[in-house]
């Protein structure tokens, strides 16, 4: 079962992208053990940086300190993101498929994308933007099964390949700022718009997790956009107090021990961003730091790592929430949720270990009541961060490989789509 509430109120974009359109042959879409040996790789690398986005580290100094220690816990949210891949949502039976390819270039770099098109003339064309993680777009079967759905709904279906993965050039960068990842994705729909698509006008998004941040910058930039399809999406802030909470809970820790490693996850994050000695860091989270779960390889705090870590939160480049010294990602995210005019659906799973989807929730409502967004918010009782059925919705859960997508999820969207005005 799931709940549905549903809220109902009443510029030119100049970019530097190219485009080109590439008709491709029919391609059998399987995949190979060479793909997935790859999107194993870059998920190992993503785990050394992991811990770092959590944190929204970037600097190369502090990287090479801070290797080890939380990188597992750290960077889970990441390898569940990447595991979409891997989904069985996305690996569908394998098909035929005819698709056009489509380039375009985002600072210097060359990005290539695909189109997948209904036989009948479409209703619209709808973007894929994807969370954290490397994508397999194009020669892969990364969100396939969202892709042919929409294809069977009447929709062309645009996505790419982000820098540095699949066919795109340039280097993947793990700790792509949300700013950038909203321009990359305004140039795309540049560079589709100048191909003549059929019924372009009529314009949606598709995004997941992350995009929760994106799309919002993308609608602060880029006017043509028509409705939007949210799916486990965000706060304002940095969700790594909820991800640690929740996956506890996942893990049938009792309430004693939850509230004894939250409340040491709250000194630990304070003196992090605010301030504090290696003493006072060691006495205050003497549990969390031989946590199994949170500090799965053991890592010891130094001096000189706690320092580093200091001065960069201290340096005025970000920033934190007073209540969690959590990271502010969107700060004006409900201000622009309230002046959306354009259709909104959003897609919550009550297992979602990820992101606090309640929050989520509690905001999207806001906006509605508050602003003038059109919005329908479901709830799906079964589903965890990727919207596949699961039983704790915990970062590892062992899903066995064919777990299906979880109970409304399409239909939810199916049934909103057919909804839609024309």
């Amino acid at each position: 079962m799931f709940a549905l509430q549903t809220r109902v109120e009443g510029a030119d974009q100049t970019s530097h992208a190219s485009a080109g359109l590439t008709r491709v042959t029919p391609v059998l879409m399987t995949t190979s053990v060479i793909t997935l040996v790859a999107v194993a790789a870059i998920a190992f690398c993503s785990f050394i940086t992991g811990y770092f986005r959590h944190l929204y580290v970037r600097d190369a100094v502090l990287l090479r300190v801070f290797f080890g220690g939380f990188l597992l816990m750290k960077s889970a949210f990441s390898f569940v993101l990447l595991a979409l891949a891997l989904s069985p949502f996305s690996l569908t039976a394998s098909a035929e498929i005819d698709r056009e390819r489509f380039s375009f270039i985002y600072q210097d770099v060359s990005y290539t994308g695909e189109i997948m098109m209904p036989e009948r003339t479409p209703l619209g064309v709808i973007i894929i933007v994807p969370g954290h993680g490397p994508t397999e777009f194009v020669e892969g079967t990364q969100f396939l099964g969202e892709r042919r759905f929409f294809v069977e709904q009447g929709y062309s279906v645009a996505y790419w390949d982000k820098a540095g993965t699949g066919l795109s050039e340039g280097t993947y960068d793990h700790n792509q700022s949300i700013e950038s990842s909203a321009d990359e994705s305004v140039a795309a729909l540049a560079a589709l718009d100048a191909l003549d698509l059929e019924n372009f006008e009529n314009l949606g998004v598709w995004g997941i997790s992350r995009a929760g941040w994106i799309v919002p910058k993308m609608l602060e930039q880029y006017s043509g956009i028509d409705f939007w399809v949210s799916v486990s999406g965000t706060t304002e802030l940095n969700s790594s107090r909820y991800m640690l909470e929740a996956n506890l809970i996942a893990e049938q820790r009792s309430a004693e021990e939850i509230d004894l490693l939250m409340s040491e996850w709250d000194d630990y994050q304070r003196i992090l961003v605010r301030g504090g000695t290696l003493e006072e860091f060691n006495q205050k989270t003497a549990n969390l730091m031989i946590d199994p779960y949170f500090n799965r390889n053991d890592f010891q705090m130094t001096e000189e790592i706690l320092v580093n870590i200091q001065s960069y939160f201290q340096s005025g480049e970000m920033a934190f929430d007073e209540a969690t010294n959590q990271a502010i990602m969107h700060p004006e995210l409900e201000t622009t949720l309230r002046r959306l005019s354009i259709p909104v659906l959003a897609i919550l799973g009550r297992l979602d270990s990820q992101i606090d989807w309640r929050a989520t929730g509690d905001l999207y409502l806001r906006a509605a009541d508050q602003g003038q967004l059109p919005l329908s918010l479901v709830f799906l009782d079964t589903c965890n961060h990727t919207m596949q059925q699961s039983v704790t919705g915990g970062i590892y859960e062992n899903l066995p490989e064919d777990t299906p997508a979880c109970e409304g999820y399409y239909e939810t969207m199916a049934d909103w789509l057919n909804r839609l005005p024309e």
